[in-house]
């Protein structure tokens, strides 16, 4: 088996990172069981980083801890679904439209930041067209990520980052079975065109829209997928 390094200094968090990411892309699937033992030997680290990285990943209700028999990945939950979902919506409304209504498109910085949103696209069509979903969900992420840094307000920025990952799972699943990356594409290109005019109205219609979209096939993914749910509820 193949060894996954990473650096020394930043072991920790980057072996959150990679557990939190196989969660999310569901490489390990809810209700899933997986071993401390098989993860430090793939990761070629020793068993109490690992601990750390499930310790935090329970915390925040992606893997339960089972006496006496091991560490499962938590089912997704519809009401942590909504209740996160409802928490991102609110936050990322209020950081787009103060971006929109901040924006001054004849400086030096929204110059850079526009060149740093359009490259983040130009990566989510390569994504896109190379049929890479997992990149595709990646720079999708970015581009939200990008507004939330340009917003400035890193309280804010922090707490949607905590709370998405549940919505994530799902979003992921809307992913790989609608294939909608033109769609998706598409919003963020008109997303920035708002922001660039300054219509903080429309930016909040379109990403209402953007972020609502993943109810829509909600119904379908549980009844392709209802071993992955704890329950329709």
């Amino acid at each position: 088996m193949a060894h996954i390094t990473f650096p020394r200094k930043t072991l920790g968090t980057e072996i959150y990172r990679y557990l939190y990411n196989e969660v999310i892309t569901l490489k390990y699937k809810p209700g899933q069981m997986i071993s401390e033992n098989e993860l430090a030997q793939l990761l070629g680290v020793s068993r109490t980083p690992i601990r750390e990285a499930i310790r935090l990943l329970s915390s925040e209700g992606f893997l339960r801890v089972i006496p006496q028999k091991g560490i499962q990945v938590e089912y997704i939950s519809l009401n942590k679904v909504k209740e996160a979902f409802q928490v991102r919506e609110s936050l990322e409304r209020t950081a787009f439209r103060q971006v929109a209504e901040a924006w001054n498109s004849g400086t030096k910085e929204a110059i850079q930041h526009k060149s740093i949103v359009l490259d983040v696209i130009m990566q989510q069509k390569e994504a896109a067209n190379k049929e890479d979903l997992e990149q595709f969900y990646h720079y999708d992420e970015v581009f939200h990520d990008k507004i939330l840094e340009i917003c400035g307000n890193e309280t804010l920025s922090a707490y949607v980052r905590q709370v998405r990952g549940h919505v994530n799972r799902m979003r992921y699943l809307e992913f790989y079975e609608t294939q909608e990356t033109k769609r998706i594409i598409e919003d963020h290109e008109k997303m920035l065109q708002l922001i660039e005019s300054n219509n903080a109205t429309d930016l909040d219609i379109k990403l209402t829209e953007h972020l609502n979209n993943v109810w829509a096939y909600y119904d379908y993914i549980f009844e392709k997928y209802p071993e992955y749910f704890s329950a329709r509820r």
